[in-house]
C-alpha cells in the first residue's frame, strides 16, 4: 500500500488570490502598502508567523502575533473561496481506488485546512488532515510530516510527498519519501530540483505512472 501526502496551497488549491489579498489587508492594517500579486509567491509555503516577519519587516514577536490574528481573521471570511486545480479531484480517486491512502500535509491552521477539504468536497478521500496549531506548533514541514508519521503509523519508504515548494520537497527526503514537485503551483522547476524532487509534473495527470511504479515498489 502507498501512502500520499499532499500539500495544500498550489498543490490541491489555488488559494494564492486570497492568501495574497489577505496577506495585504494585514500590511495594510499595520501601515504599509501592499505589493502587488507576483511578489507574494514566496510567502505561500512557509510559516505564517515567518511570512508575516519578512511582509512587516520586524522580528518583533509581539507585532507578528498580532499580524497573523489579524489575517487569520481576514482568511476566514475568504478562505472557501479558494478553488480546486483541475485535475486533482479525479486524481484523488483513481489513486484511492487503487488501493493508495491520502493525507493532508499543510503549514496552514489544520481548522482551515479541514474547512477548505470540506468545503471543496474533498474530505471523503483523506484519510487524515494535518495542519499547524494556533500556538505555531507543526508550522514547519519537517515537524509535520514527523508528527504525521508518528500518529498514523506509515512506512516513508511507501510514501510520497507531493507538494509546489521547496519546503514540501526538503521535508519529504528529510523522511526519505519519494518526492514529487508540481509545476502548476508557486514555485519553479529550478527551484523544486534544485530542491531534491525526485521527479516534478506539469499536470495531475502526469502523477499516474510515477505513483504506479511507487505502488508497485512497496507491494
Amino acid at each position: 500500500m502507498i501512502n500520499i501526502l499532499w500539500d495544500l496551497d498550489g498543490t490541491v488549491v489555488d488559494s494564492m488570490p486570497i492568501v495574497a489579498a489577505c496577506m495585504n489587508r494585514t500590511v495594510e492594517h499595520f501601515g504599509l502598502p501592499p505589493r502587488p500579486l507576483e511578489e507574494m509567491n514566496p510567502f505561500i509555503g512557509p510559516s505564517l508567523s515567518y511570512s508575516m516577519g519578512v511582509l512587516l519587516d520586524t522580528d518583533d514577536k509581539e507585532l507578528i502575533a498580532s499580524a497573523v490574528e489579524h489575517y487569520r481573521a481576514a482568511y476566514k471570511q475568504m478562505m472557501h473561496e479558494s478553488p480546486v486545480f483541475d485535475g486533482i479531484e479525479q486524481a484523488l480517486a483513481h489513486f484511492k481506488s487503487v488501493g493508495a491512502t491520502h493525507y493532508l500535509a499543510t503549514a496552514k491552521f489544520q481548522g482551515f485546512a479541514e474547512h477548505i477539504i470540506v468545503a471543496s468536497g474533498l474530505k471523503p478521500y483523506f484519510t487524515g488532515i494535518y495542519g499547524s496549531m494556533l500556538d505555531g506548533r507543526l508550522a514547519n514541514k519537517d515537524e509535520l510530516l514527523a508528527e504525521l508519521i508518528k500518529a498514523e503509523g506509515i512506512e516513508p519508504g511507501n510514501s510520497v510527498m507531493i507538494g509546489d515548494t521547496h519546503y514540501d520537497i526538503e521535508a519529504g527526503r528529510h523522511h526519505n519519501m519519494t518526492t514529487i514537485g508540481v509545476l502548476w503551483g508557486y514555485s519553479t522547476e529550478q527551484k523544486l530540483k534544485e530542491s531534491g524532487a525526485h521527479y516534478c509534473v506539469n499536470k495531475p495527470d502526469e502523477l499516474n505512472e510515477i505513483i504506479k511504479s511507487a505502488m508497485t515498489c512497496a507491494c
